[in-house]
């Protein structure tokens, strides 16, 4: 091989020695790529900022709220909604309180009897249980001892609640009961089974109205 072929076989070799070689020290060239901002943050919407509230970048500044508004006397707050109960509703003689009474005894259509203590249901008038009533016929039947029974299943067994005096002990009184939600002196008027008293409520003068119209219990 001449001298000339020499020289022309080494720059060809450099040349590509040159064109092969990795230059930067054997470290990878990574091209950082600039990642956009996503147009949504939150995987639900955010609320827009209340008036009276400073925004600066993606945080919002509160201003105190103002002392809310308080439910008016009497009212009940169920969720969002105010609801007013009715005055009658709200009525509590402060001086009674609920006492329980277990075991009772039912003399008659309107007097039960548990521990020791007798309770005339207030606000109606009942037959004694030895009563005895004329039908249309002029028959008589022994309504006093029907009204006892119907009084007796409606009470079954079950604790009676009355509103009894806050302070001393009472072994005979007067006094509104209820058994299950449901008040006794109401119920025995509208079976027809006891009259309401003299200026008693309007609840239960209705209740009569309807039992004498149906011609049920002592008005058959």
């Amino acid at each position: 091989m001449s001298f000339a072929s020499r020289i022309i076989t080494a720059l060809v070799g450099l040349g590509l020695i040159v064109f092969f070689w990795p230059f930067g020290g054997g470290e990878e060239t990574v091209t950082a790529i600039e990642q956009r901002p996503s147009k949504q943050l939150f995987t639900k919407p955010i609320a827009p900022a209340p008036a009276g509230s400073e925004t600066k970048g993606t945080h919002a500044i509160e201003v105190p709220e103002g002392p809310k508004p308080q439910a008016p006397s009497g009212a009940k707050v169920k969720g969002e909604q105010i609801v007013t109960l009715s005055v009658d509703k709200l009525t509590i003689d402060p001086s009674l309180k609920s006492k329980l009474f277990y075991r009772v005894v039912v003399r008659d259509g309107g007097t039960i009897e548990a521990g020791g203590t007798v309770v005339t249901l207030g606000g109606i008038a009942a037959r004694k249980a030895t009563a005895q009533c004329k039908d249309e016929s002029g028959k008589a039947w022994a309504c006093g001892a029907r009204a006892r029974v119907a009084l007796m299943r409606l009470i079954h067994g079950r604790a009676v609640t009355c509103q009894v005096p806050k302070s001393g002990k009472q072994t005979a009184l007067t006094a509104r009961c209820t058994v299950g939600g449901s008040d006794l002196s109401t119920w025995m008027v509208a079976q027809g089974w006891a009259e309401p008293k003299a200026l008693s409520e309007q609840a239960l003068a209705d209740a009569a109205a309807a039992a004498r119209k149906k011609r049920i219990g002592i008005w058959r």
